[in-house]
């Protein structure tokens, strides 16, 4: 299953979470795919409740409501998603090339002891992928060669969101954080 880390702000998702969203589909798994937001307030839950019917592969919101969250800052962001990784089985877990996935990600990956794949433009399998190298001059081919789960950000201008026709709502679920350590 694939871990998405959704970015919102004033109650709504951004447009680069659907498009990772779409990224995820390419991984070629039948799987679940499931989407983390944390922050505190009730934008965060009118986030929630649009990021469960963004996309019909969405099976799985997740809300970490909490103050610490406020700030899309790495360090708690990291931890969170160390957190609920430990406590279901996730095979990718990734997040746009943005300046939030970039900042939280490679620390995601350090916490996981794994290398993450940057900018991927285009997904050929389950762990292959391209991405840009030499300032955008050439691309290459990965290989994920990893023991624990696949890191990867998203370059969302290579995966067009299409129309969507079919709706279906995801669960909204609570993540239980007394046991969550900063």
């Amino acid at each position: 299953s694939t871990l998405i880390l959704a970015e919102h702000e004033s109650g709504s998702i951004k447009p680069q979470t659907v498009s990772t969203v779409v990224a995820a589909n390419h991984l070629g798994e039948s799987s679940s795919v499931s989407l983390l937001l944390a922050g505190s307030g009730s934008s965060l839950q009118e986030a929630a409740s649009q990021a469960a019917s963004c996309h019909p592969s969405v099976s799985e919101v997740l809300v970490a409501d909490s103050d610490r969250f406020e700030y899309p800052l790495a360090e708690p962001w990291a931890k969170l998603v160390d957190f609920v990784r430990q406590q279901r089985d996730y095979s990718h877990i990734l997040s746009s090339s943005s300046s939030f996935g970039k900042n939280i990600l490679p620390r995601v990956a350090a916490l996981l002891d794994v290398s993450p794949v940057t900018d991927v433009v285009k997904i050929l399998g389950s762990n292959e992928f391209i991405r840009p190298i030499y300032a955008g001059n050439a691309l290459c081919r990965v290989r994920y060669t990893g023991a624990g789960p696949c890191v990867l950000t998203i370059r969302t201008t290579s995966f067009p969101v299409t129309p969507i026709t079919e709706s279906k709502k995801a669960t909204i679920s609570q993540i239980d954080l007394s046991k969550f350590k900063e």
